[in-house]
């Protein structure tokens, strides 16, 4: 195993340009394009000792990586925001104010009107009712004021609001 280290060569490269290359008579079949870093360029490859080697090319490693790295959080960063927040900052979107949501506030409008037709229908006992219940009268009041039992004005009340599930079915 230790021959196999020891025969091992290293060579580092070296950047040359058209300039260089006939400055210093390089041959042409000595130079070849390899990657320095994030480019590509035209080297030779000059020998080295292992030593040399790693000391040359460990800060070019270091710096290819935190390249990577850098380059991978920013596409997650464009892939998969932080927050909502975050999103809105980097992108400068803006959200509709949930405050004025027009369909949302329309559909509540006609609903309510709905209902108010409907409770307009509703027999005048079983509008009493419904009027003391909306002001959170219990089942006793109600019945002591409209004349019934606690237990009359519950079935009655269940089914007053068969009626108006019925009659606003389609506003679900």
């Amino acid at each position: 195993m230790d021959n196999l280290q020891t025969n091992k060569k290293y060579f580092i490269p070296m950047e040359v340009t058209p300039e260089i290359i006939k400055a210093f008579n390089i041959n042409g079949e000595e130079v070849q394009w390899t990657k320095i870093g994030n480019k590509s360029v035209r080297v030779i490859m000059v020998p080295a000792t292992e030593e040399q080697y790693y000391a040359y090319m460990r800060p070019l490693w270091r710096e290819d990586k935190q390249n990577q790295r850098a380059s991978k959080q920013e596409d997650e960063g464009k892939m998969k925001p932080v927050s909502l927040d975050q999103l809105y900052e980097d992108t400068e979107f803006e959200t509709a104010d949930q405050a004025t949501d027009i369909e949302a506030d329309y559909m509540k409008k006609v609903l309510l009107e709905e209902l108010h037709n409907a409770l307009d229908e509703l027999e005048e006992i079983d509008r009493t009712i419904m009027e003391l219940y909306s002001q959170n009268c219990t089942e006793t009041q109600i019945g002591q004021a409209v004349g019934m039992s606690q237990r009359g004005v519950g079935k009655r009340k269940q089914r007053i609001f068969l009626k108006l599930r019925t009659r606003l079915k389609d506003f679900r």
